[in-house]
Parts: C-alpha cells; sequence; structure tokens
C-alpha cells in the first residue's frame, strides 16, 4: 500500500471522562393549585388563540396533479361505460 506505514502500533490514550454521581435527592417545587390551575388556563388560552389563526383548511389546497388524475380517471370511467352501451 502506498503511503500507509503499517508497522507502526496505533496507540489509544485513555481517555478521562470521570463518573456521574445522581443526586442524592430530587428537588420538589411546592405549588398550589391555585398556581397550577392559573399557569394551565394561561398555556390553554395561548394555544387555543393561535389555532384559531392558523387552520388546515385555509392553508392546504387540493395539488394540480390530484385534480388531474382525478378528472382523467373520471373520464376513462366514462368513456368504458360509454364504450360498453354502444357494443349492445
Amino acid at each position: 500500500m502506498n503511503g500507509i506505514n503499517s508497522s507502526v502500533p496505533i496507540s489509544y490514550s485513555s481517555a478521562d471522562v470521570g463518573v456521574l454521581t445522581p443526586p442524592d435527592k430530587l428537588v420538589r417545587f411546592k405549588i398550589t393549585d391555585k398556581e397550577l390551575e392559573d399557569k394551565f388556563q394561561r398555556t390553554n388560552n395561548q394555544v387555543t388563540s393561535k389555532e384559531k389563526h392558523y387552520s388546515f383548511e385555509d392553508k392546504k389546497k387540493t395539488p394540480l396533479l390530484v385534480k388531474l388524475l382525478f378528472g382523467g380517471g373520471i373520464i376513462a370511467a366514462f368513456g368504458f361505460i360509454l364504450k360498453s352501451v354502444l357494443k349492445k
């Protein structure tokens, strides 16, 4: 092989990562029911007000290709029916 010296050994250095220790106890926040209800109502109002502005029906239109394929299918079905009626 050109350019690669395979006689040199590869040295792997040790990576000092450290040890992760979990906390002794979890911090518990003391929130009253009234504060939780207020936060929920605030978040709920924000979400519902943004939903009113964005509607799927307002943003999305049927692509032209889908309309053409649907129209072509209707024309083909009509042509098949017309052909079978004219044979009789």
